[in-house]
C-alpha cells in the first residue's frame, strides 16, 4: 500500500495521457468517435451504479428509499449493458432507442433523489441539487425530442476529457514533486570538499606621534 501511495502519481499521469489521447482522437475523428460514445456512456452508468450500491445500502435507514434505489441501480445496470452489447453486437445499433434509454436514466435518477430529499431520507447540497435538476431537465428534453444522437455527446465528452486530463496531469506533477522531495530527504548528505582558507596578512599601520609645537621663550 505504501508503494502504491508513493507511486500513485504514475497512475494519474497514465490516466491523464489516456484522457488527453481520447480527446485528441475524438477531436480529429468525430464520426468514428460516435461509435465509441454509446458504449462509453453505458460503461460509465454501470460503474457509477456499482460504486453506489454497497455504500448506499449500508448507510440508508429508510427501507422504502433503499428498495427504490436498489431497483433503480438494477435498471441502470441493465441500461448500461444494453448500450454496450446492442451497440457492439448488432449492425444497426440502438438508433433512436439510445436517446430514450439515456433520458429514462436521467429522469429516474433525478426523481428518486428529490423524493428521498422530500421525506428527509437523504440530505442535499447545492451541487447535488443543481445536478439532479439538470438531470430532470435534460432527461425530459431527450425523451420528448425523440431524435437525440450521440453526436452531441462527442463534444461534451471531449471537453470533460480535456478538463480531467489537465487535472490528473497537475495532480500527478504534484505527486512526482513530493516523491522527489521525500527521496532527496532520505539520501545521505554529500560531503563537500573544504575550501582552502588563505591567510591574508593585514598590514600594520604605524601611527605617527603627533608633533608637539615648540614654545620659544
Amino acid at each position: 500500500m505504501k508503494a502504491f501511495k508513493n507511486y500513485g502519481w504514475i497512475v494519474k499521469l497514465i490516466g491523464a495521457a489516456l484522457m488527453i489521447g481520447l480527446a485528441v482522437f475524438m477531436g480529429i475523428k468525430p464520426l468514428v468517435a460516435e461509435g465509441i460514445v454509446i458504449p462509453f456512456i453505458g460503461a460509465a452508468i454501470i460503474v457509477y451504479s456499482v460504486v453506489r450500491l454497497v455504500p448506499f445500502v449500508k448507510t440508508q435507514k429508510n427501507d422504502l428509499v433503499k428498495t427504490m434505489n436498489i431497483m433503480e441501480i438494477t435498471i441502470d445496470i441493465a441500461i448500461g449493458l444494453a448500450m454496450i452489447l446492442i451497440t457492439l453486437l448488432t449492425p444497426t445499433g440502438l438508433g433512436a432507442v439510445f436517446g430514450y434509454l439515456l433520458g429514462i436514466y436521467f429522469v429516474m435518477r433525478g426523481s428518486i433523489h428529490f423524493y428521498s430529499v422530500s421525506i428527509d431520507a437523504e440530505k442535499s447540497d447545492f451541487p447535488l441539487y443543481l445536478f439532479h435538476i439538470l438531470a430532470l431537465v435534460i432527461g425530459s428534453y431527450i425523451i420528448t425530442s425523440g431524435n437525440f444522437t450521440p453526436a452531441v455527446l462527442v463534444w461534451i465528452i471531449l471537453f470533460f476529457s480535456v478538463v480531467a486530463g489537465g487535472y490528473l496531469s497537475f495532480d500527478g506533477f504534484k505527486g512526482y514533486k513530493l516523491y522527489r522531495y521525500q527521496k532527496t530527504l532520505s539520501m545521505p548528505d554529500v560531503v563537500q570538499d573544504e575550501e582552502t582558507v588563505v591567510d591574508k596578512q593585514v598590514p600594520i599601520v604605524e601611527k605617527e606621534e603627533p608633533v608637539q609645537d615648540q614654545i620659544v621663550s
